[in-house]
């Protein structure tokens, strides 16, 4: 592990607005892969994560994202990959700006963005670098064999006001998780990479719903699954046989994060109708969390619509550049959604959802 005094590299700046063109990295060589972990208190699993990339076929380099952590995980990721690119912004970026940070000192063509759970099967890199010999394709994961839920995911979907769903068959999926996401460096730095605003969560959605809506696929490839352990790097999420466990750092940045990229991402028509709905269903939500005890998570999920009323004038911008850009009809997107209300299935089917209000991780604003 490097020594807390050590100078942190220098953060680069944000990347290009949507639309901007931008050159493929120097010394980039076809097909290459850069591998970025990004990685926060990741005990054993980062070192094992590393452990599957040595020797794939195609990979140019690996880059672990060091955010701050104390656990030892990094010393023990460079005992097993000396090589490693180490990029340390000197502060917890979250999933989102470390990813952005990783990308930004990435020289290969394509980018492999991993948590530090996920373990790769042999030949996963190039199989995954193999599909982009279709021009039209813009992301791509492998299916993820999820040890929380034993079962295969093959992408996901959400309903339309915005609740995620997994896929347990090969159907076109509206995103690929982002515990396993490949995608052109060119195209991610085009698309001004993720929302460093978002922390953690929904990233991943609004990454690959501004894909499609550039005219660009998102597909699961038919590779064999990866190991993904689910959940290792912020507790719950999963659906199970006994319902959905989740906690407080979940919920609210999961709320939050959602009304942003709706507010992004949906055409006129549909955000007018849409986005009212997502703000009463989470006021229901809050109310709901309130009245079982939850009231910190309760509070949260109000303060992310007061943090969304505050980013509205980002947000818009936002909104305009993806608009602006747009390739393809709103029922192309449709098409890819889950028809029905999830939230209210998983309410009928197993009730209220646990939720732990103990503290899982802290956002740095």
């Amino acid at each position: 592990m490097h020594s807390d005094s050590a100078p942190p590299k220098r953060v680069e700046p944000a990347f290009p607005e949507e639309g901007a063109e931008v050159a493929v990295a120097a010394g980039a060589s076809t097909r290459s892969v850069s591998a970025v972990v990004i990685a926060y208190e990741s005990g054993d699993l980062l070192p094992r994560c590393v452990a599957t990339l040595e020797g794939q076929a195609g990979l140019l380099e690996t880059i672990v994202v060091d955010n701050g952590s104390a656990d030892g995980s990094i010393a023990d990721a460079l005992r097993v990959m000396p090589d490693i690119k180490l990029v340390m912004p000197g502060r917890n970026l979250g999933f989102a700006g470390g990813a952005n940070a990783g990308a930004r000192a990435a020289r290969g063509e394509l980018l492999l963005f991993l948590n530090p759970d996920v373990s790769l099967s042999a030949g996963c890199v190039s199989e995954l670098a193999a599909e982009f010999s279709d021009p039209a394709l813009g992301v791509v994961g492998p299916p993820l064999d999820v040890v929380a839920v034993g079962a295969v995911e093959y992408g996901c979907a959400l309903d339309p006001i915005g609740s995620p769903v997994a896929l347990h068959e090969p159907v076109p999926p509206l995103y690929v998780a982002g515990c396993a996401l490949m995608t052109p460096a060119r195209r991610f730095r085009q698309l001004g990479g993720f929302d460093e605003r978002f922390f953690m969560f929904v990233e991943d959605v609004d990454y690959c719903w501004r894909v499609l809506l550039r005219g660009f696929d998102v597909r699961i490839a038919s590779s064999s699954p990866v190991r993904h352990e689910g959940g290792a790097v912020a507790t719950g999420g999963y659906l199970t046989t006994e319902g959905v466990a989740s906690t407080r750092f979940r919920v609210a940045l999961r709320e939050r994060n959602t009304l942003a990229t709706l507010l992004k991402c949906y055409g006129a028509p549909l955000a007018l109708a849409i986005v009212p709905l997502y703000v009463l269903q989470s006021l229901a939500t809050a109310a709901l969390l309130a009245a079982v005890g939850r009231r910190r998570t309760a509070a949260d999920v109000v303060g992310g619509l007061w943090w969304n009323a505050r980013e509205i004038p980002r947000t818009m911008t936002l909104r305009r550049q993806v608009q602006g850009s747009r390739r393809i009809r709103e029922r192309a997107i449709l098409k890819r959604m889950y028809r029905g209300v999830w939230k209210v299935s998983l309410l009928v089917r197993f009730g209220i959802p646990t939720v732990s209000e103990a503290e899982s991780g802290r956002v740095e604003t």
